[in-house]
């Protein structure tokens, strides 16, 4: 059914305009939201899109800032969607900041912005939309290309990572800035961890850290084994940019995952019935379909995976760090 024929079917009062714009109300009979700031309808998705109980928490990757008043689930946003924009939408749901900082690197290799900028950026969207649960900091990914295009190493990558947390915590006290492990082999991301502890940073009593550079390895097995290993140190672990299948096989590991990948799976997908668009890649009712995909794939029982043991990285020139 069209949005057009939808909104004749609504059996509400003109009063007050949905974010999403198919109808006019102040409360939707059919879907049963409330209009006003931040309001959310579900009237064209043909479903409600239901509440997560089973683990980990999942946030769904968003490139459309209007979003966070409409969607109505958790969503992770990418600052480069939001550092453009004037003004800003109310966040009907929490969600969470991604640095977008594999795109920096690998247009740029370095950071263009300064800390006391992004403090600024992430404080600015942290009270002017709202409900901001976490926010990542200026990270420096460790993936092969992307340790080539900087021209450092993956020590220094981390080395980086850390102080810039530091930095990001005392530049905006009270925001929600969350740690960051950065590696690339497993004897990395134990050493990042101790790099936190000598900066007298906690992980374990951080209610999220985030796990970087594993996105594009998930389907192996091997990002799987690395969370599971970094979770056996007490850490609530957040899984950065995974699939549907990297999820269910690191999802005993994880606190929480985000996930964009969506929007390639409509690239090569017909649209949705009833889509009037040539592609569903920038599709909401798309992103929400295939949320209820990944919500069926963790409630479904999982084998677990099995943790690489820590051994030190004996890539050539890679001197050898003591435990």
């Amino acid at each position: 059914m069209t949005a057009a024929a939808l909104a004749l079917d609504c059996s509400c009062t003109p009063v007050t305009a949905y974010a999403c714009g198919h109808c006019w109300h102040d409360q939707c009979l059919d879907c049963g939201q409330c209009a006003g700031p931040g309001c959310i309808c579900h009237c064209l998705l043909g479903f409600d899109p239901r509440e997560q109980t089973a683990a980990p928490h999942f946030w769904l990757g968003a490139h459309h800032a209007r979003w966070l008043a409409t969607a109505g689930v958790p969503l992770c946003v990418s600052r480069r969607t939001l550092m453009s924009r004037r003004s800003l939408p109310r966040a009907a749901w929490p969600w969470m900041l991604d640095s977008g900082g594999f795109t920096e690197l690998s247009l740029y290799g370095t950071w263009t912005v300064s800390a006391e900028q992004y403090a600024a950026e992430v404080r600015r969207y942290a009270n002017r939309i709202g409900l901001m649960a976490h926010a990542a900091p200026q990270d420096w990914m460790c993936e092969p290309e992307i340790v080539a295009k900087t021209g450092l190493t993956v020590a220094e990558h981390q080395a980086r990572t850390v102080a810039n947390f530091c930095q990001l915590r005392a530049l905006a006290p009270g925001v929600p800035i969350m740690p960051v492990l950065q590696g690339w082999t497993l004897a990395d991301y134990e050493r990042c961890v101790r790099l936190y502890d000598r900066a007298g940073v906690d992980l374990a009593a951080e209610p999220l850290v985030g796990v970087g550079s594993v996105c594009r390895r998930q389907s192996t097995g091997e990002a799987a084994a690395i969370l599971t290993a970094l979770a056996g140190h007490g850490l609530a672990l957040h899984g950065f940019g995974l699939k549907i299948d990297g999820l269910a096989l690191a999802a005993d590991a994880l606190a929480s995952a985000d996930s964009l990948a969506w929007s390639r799976d409509a690239r090569w997908s017909p649209p949705l019935p009833g889509c009037t668009h040539g592609s569903c890649a920038n599709c909401q009712r798309f992103a929400l379909t295939w949320r209820e995909r990944v919500l069926d794939t963790l409630d479904r029982p999982r084998q677990l995976a099995l943790a690489l043991t820590s051994e030190p990285d004996r890539r050539p020139g890679r001197p050898v760090e003591a435990a």
